[in-house]
């Protein structure tokens, strides 16, 4: 059925999708309305004048539809079932009167206590819509209804024979949309019965709902533009600050809420009211509001007060590196006073600071990334830890994102995207990224330059409240990449490395930089990402005799308390003992701190436990190691 438009002059309409919704009315009998739907949307004050009005979707629909004489809306309430929404004020109309009856009757026949209706109950309510206009006594005036959740009201994609006919109804009803004459425009025709289906993405409808059909028209509604945001920002900052906004102000907002929802406008400058003031107060609060949280976590008192002694703090848990610290502390600093990536205009979502730290096994990378966690989260956090070795392969990367539509896990999402959801404000380590799939190394292309990725399921996570720490060991890997993983190749290459770099501090630095810039120019060929990395690549030394020499006097120490804590015995460890330990440990130095560690374990503790579980001390008592005594690449421990 093909009917003319209306030579009336219409109601001015701000936004396209609105003159679109008008349109479409005279064009097909369903409307499949997706996009921003839940937002809300301004509209021109109403006829006695005032302001602006911001109105839900429903609201806006009725002023459609009404201008165009329909008698009413209903809306299918997942809360209260069918509900007459809308409806003219004083229906003295005739016709508008007996429909206004009709509906509320229908309306009392379809109300549920439970408010949710079955496919065969929703069949039920539409044929009844539908016959509303049949019969000498049909309504001769066009009634809406609006589903506002449609890809819940109707079924997933299903064998049951009550699912299947109510898809085919819908589809019927749309090529049997009843025919009435068109209000205020005598000789004309309109549709009766217009059904307006909403949700957010088409592609949650059953694949059975007939998009393709003719009687369907597809809007799609989009998130303000500029001007749009501008306005919105013109009307809520002067409601929260009690005054006009400037020009700065609203070109500030405007810009900052780029993709965001009125609502979400809203809430931007609700949250910049709680911020100190400041020039870049409305991208602040825009960037909170991205992330899902109100309050800037690295403007606490207690990140500041931590970052006071973050030098000393960092000190004492890594030893032996003293430039890697400082370097870090710098890093921290800049996130904590805002302005990471401030040399770039469009860097305001990047992740609150990246740290690439690179050098041998057991040198304190993995330590040092504990330990910023530790200073910004609390002394029990640790790390989203991601061990990249298990990343080899390009299918592992929906391990990190989620798995596609149809693969087992899409509906748990990634571990990475989840992670960052569920604490936008995390200390995130991807350990020995180098070991990963080159393909799931270009997440990061996106992570570190818009702070943002989106999952499997179109869900947008932003990382703008992170801080991100990678650990290598390019570098370090034996020449013959055939032994890489075998443990003796990789002690041999850590003493040669140590002999070649003992006097030459300088080219053990070159070293690593030339590993790192060769691994992603030329290995992988993403120089990119190592562009966006920036300079905040770290190189960890190995660490000298001192370092190890405190190492393992905090290990020792670490074992006498552990003696004292659970066996209630005091463990004392003899000054020769001690030295023997010493002279083993500064003799493999290219090991790093997990040799000497693996050293007290094999040396000590696990001679220990036997010493402990076959002549139990008593409460009070003592246990003396003597000696070690060296036994065929082993200790003998002599206690007393």
């Amino acid at each position: 059925m093909t009917v003319p438009l209306s030579p009336a002059e219409p109601a001015a309409l701000p936004e396209a999708w609105m003159r679109e919704v008008r349109l479409s009315l005279s064009l097909a009998p369903h409307l499949l309305l997706t996009g921003n739907v839940r937002d809300l949307h301004q509209l021109p004050p109403a006829a006695g004048g005032g302001r602006p009005r911001l109105l839900a979707l429903q609201d806006v629909l009725w002023e459609v539809c009404r201008e165009q004489g329909y008698a009413a809306l209903l809306s299918l309430d997942p809360l209260r079932g069918v509900d007459h929404v809308h409806a003219p004020q004083e229906p003295h109309d005739p016709a508008l009167a007996a429909a206004d009856r009709r509906l509320r009757d229908l309306v009392r026949q379809h109300t549920r206590p439970d408010a949710e209706f079955d496919s065969a109950q929703l069949r039920g309510l539409l044929l009844d819509l539908h016959g509303l206009f049949s019969g000498r006594d049909g309504l001769t005036v066009p009634v809406a209804m609006m589903i506002p959740y449609a890809a819940h009201a109707l079924p997933g994609d299903t064998v049951l024979r009550a699912d299947r006919t109510l898809l085919t109804t819908v589809e019927a009803l749309g090529h049997a949309a009843p025919a009435i004459p068109a209000p205020g425009r005598p000789g004309h025709q309109a549709f009766g019965l217009t059904l307006f289906w909403v949700c957010e993405q088409q592609d949650q409808l059953p694949s059975a709902f007939p998009v393709a059909s003719d009687s369907v028209r597809i809007i799609r509604l989009l998130r303000p533009n500029i001007d749009r945001r501008a306005e919105l920002a013109a009307r809520f900052i002067g409601r929260v600050f009690d005054d006009a906004a400037t020009a700065e102000e609203l070109e500030a907002v405007a810009g900052a809420t780029d993709g965001m929802t009125a609502r979400q406008v809203r809430t931007t400058v609700l949250t910049a009211a709680t911020l100190p003031p400041g020039p870049t107060v409305f991208s602040d609060a825009a960037r909170l509001v991205r992330v899902g949280i109100t309050d800037d976590p690295w403007a606490g008192d207690t990140v500041r007060r931590q970052l006071t002694h973050a030098e000393s703090y960092l000190s004492e848990r890594v030893l032996g590196q003293e430039t890697a610290v400082r370097k870090t502390v710098d890093v921290l600093t800049r996130a904590a006073v805002g302005l990471t990536g401030a040399q770039s205009s469009a860097a305001r979502n990047r992740p609150r600071g990246v740290l690439f730290l690179a050098g041998p096994t057991g040198v304190g990378k993995t330590e040092l990334a504990r330990a910023v966690t530790t200073l910004l989260l609390g002394e029990e956090a640790q790390p989203v830890r991601f061990d990249m070795s298990e990343f080899r392969v390009d299918e592992s990367r929906q391990r990190l994102i989620g798995a596609p539509p149809g693969y087992v896990g899409y509906d748990s999402g990634g571990e990475l995207t989840n992670a960052v959801r569920a604490q936008p404000a995390s200390v995130l380590l991807f350990d020995e990224i180098e070991k990963a799939h080159e393909r799931i190394l270009d997440l990061f292309l996106q992570i570190l330059d818009d702070g943002r990725l989106t999952d499997s399921r179109g869900g947008t996570v932003y990382f703008s409240e992170c801080f991100i720490v990678f650990t290598s060991n390019l570098g370090t890997q034996p020449d013959d990449e055939r032994e890489g993983s075998e443990p003796e190749a990789v002690t041999h290459r850590a003493a040669d490395l140590l002999r070649q770099f003992t006097d030459d501090r300088a080219g053990y630095f070159d070293h690593f930089r030339a590993a790192y810039e060769d691994f992603f120019d030329r290995k992988i060929g993403r120089p990119e990402l190592r562009n966006r990395l920036g300079d905040n690549y770290v190189t960890l030394g190995f660490i000298d005799e001192k370092s190890a020499g405190r190492v393992l006097d905090r290990s020792l120490d670490s074992v006498v308390a552990r003696v004292a804590a659970v066996h209630e015995t005091e463990l004392v460890i003899d000054p020769g003992a001690r030295d023997d330990l010493r002279d083993a440990a500064t003799a493999h130095l290219g090991l790093g701190a997990r040799g000497i560690l693996n050293l007290v374990e094999s040396a000590v503790v696990n001679p220990l436990s036997r010493e402990l579980f076959e002549r139990p001390r008593g409460q009070g008592g003592r246990i003396t190691l003597t000696t070690l005594i060296p036994e065929n690449d082993a200790w003998r421990p002599v206690w007393s």
